[in-house]
């Protein structure tokens, strides 16, 4: 009851919390019959609320020993479907009793149940994969023996590619893989146990490596980072890759950091250079306040009915967005200062934030819907006033959004008015260094094709 309630809730907290979800590929996933799903861990247990809001199918998680060390936790954690899985990080003594936890997947397993597992065993927010630890493929393989591998188990990796997860509006593309049948390794476990475990381990993380974004190489995901921050927009528009098509933009980001890698490795000088180029030139943005964003507008002129649709929205939009900050500002803003103060890493931010807002909307929407009931007693208008919360809650965050981007600009115009000389070397500096970009794409398409 526990289980679906919450998910219930948090399925509706996700797509509000998310500007844009995408889940490729979702009918890989088994609708019957046992299964464990593995995933990467960028944003502690925001992943596996995401993972249990958008599948139709009933999970079980495995969760870190030590947080069950309470009473409550003991009594709460398992009505939400949680087993614990003891780590020699955590506490050497309690390896032991994961030989319990063994029996009770076995368990699940047999019924035909779903386990969700995250094998790095880390929460880290990186593009990176830590390594993959042998828990799932063990599991999934102790199962099928025991039952002389009649359970059809199959292992579908997912990989979740955040946009920014500690942030209110971002996107989430969600990145599914073909399943791993177990049956297929029956004859290779007989032979060497051992080998097979670490045969589905490296094909798990073969997978999961190929559905998220992962660098290995601290330098490469620099230079990446900025040359997608500069370049992907330009690029996306000429590849006509709508703002929304998440596979499209992943697949063009994997190829922006194999670009990256190639020069890395065939001209480091070059390389290099670029990169302490971009770095320059974002110290001078930021002297004078600026961002990348306010420079790439600001040379694309708006007319003066440009200027007059703005200043018509700010006025027009106003008294929605002052009701809807009136009756939204406190639930939206708590979380926020909830996360900040209670997340000992950063990875924790996104999540508490969204548990949070949950709990604060429906706490505020409710009482303020009560009050309003209380003082006026009419039907009509109360039902408008509880859906007005929402609209205009989503209204006035896209409004002040808005209003900051006009003021950008306008900040642009004053800028360059008293530092023009300035502003025109920067823009020049960046128009050389798109050049520079899309010089160094013909080449790397050159090379792709003569391969």
């Amino acid at each position: 009851m526990f289980y679906s309630i919450l998910k219930f809730l948090f399925k509706i907290t996700g797509r509000v919390f998310f500007s844009n979800i995408t889940i490729r590929n979702k009918e890989l996933i088994p609708v019957s019959g046992p299964l464990i799903i593995v995933a990467n861990h960028p944003s502690a247990f925001m992943d596996p609320i995401v993972i249990a809001t958008m599948f139709d199918r009933k999970l079980y998680f495995l969760g870190k020993g030590i947080l069950f060390k309470s009473k409550f936790a003991k009594w709460i954690l398992p009505k939400f479907n949680t087993i614990p899985i003891y780590r020699q990080a955590d506490d050497p003594s309690e390896m032991r009793k994961n030989e319990d936890t063994f029996r009770a997947c076995y368990q699940y397993l047999e019924e035909g149940c779903a386990i969700l597992i995250f094998p790095e065993g880390i929460t880290k927010t990186e593009r990176k994969l830590r390594e993959i630890k042998t828990g799932a493929a063990r599991i999934a393989l102790g199962a099928e023996a025991k039952n002389n591998f009649t359970l059809n188990i199959q292992i579908v990796t997912v990989g979740l590619n955040y946009s920014n997860p500690h942030k209110f509006n971002r996107d989430l593309f969600i990145n599914i893989a073909e399943p791993i049948s177990l049956v297929d390794f029956k004859d290779a476990y007989k032979t060497d146990p051992v080998k097979t475990v670490q045969q589905i381990t490296e094909l798990i993380r073969i997978q999961l490596e190929k559905h998220i974004i992962a660098i290995s190489d601290e330098k490469i995901d620099a230079l990446s980072g900025d040359i997608e921050y500069l370049y992907k927009n330009k690029l996306s528009k000429e590849l006509g890759i709508a703002a929304h098509d998440q596979n499209s933009s992943f697949l063009l980001t994997k190829k922006i950091i194999s670009a990256v890698a190639y020069f890395m490795e065939k001209e480091p000088e070059r390389a290099e250079k670029m990169a302490l180029r971009i770095k320059q030139y974002h110290r001078n943005l930021n002297a004078i306040g600026l961002q990348d964003a306010d420079i790439s507008q600001g040379q694309n002129r708006r007319s003066g009915l440009y200027h007059i649709k703005s200043l018509i929205l700010i006025l027009a939009g106003f008294p929605i967005f002052l009701y809807g900050w009136i009756n939204n500002f406190l639930p939206f803003k708590i979380p926020d200062i909830i996360a900040n103060k209670m997340a000992s890493r950063r990875e924790f931010i996104g999540a508490i934030a969204m548990s949070a807002g949950l709990f604060t909307f429906l706490i505020f929407y409710t009482t303020q819907i009560i009050l309003l009931w209380f003082f006026f007693g009419d039907t009509w208008l109360t039902v408008l006033y509880t859906l007005s919360l929402p609209v205009s809650g989503l209204f006035a965050y896209s409004y002040y959004y808005a209003i900051e981007k006009i003021k950008a600009r306008w900040s642009l115009i004053y800028i360059f008015s008293k530092k023009s000389v300035f502003i025109s070397n920067l823009i020049s500096e960046r128009e050389n260094i798109i050049k520079e970009f899309d010089k160094a794409r013909s080449e790397f398409n050159t090379f792709r094709n003569s391969e």
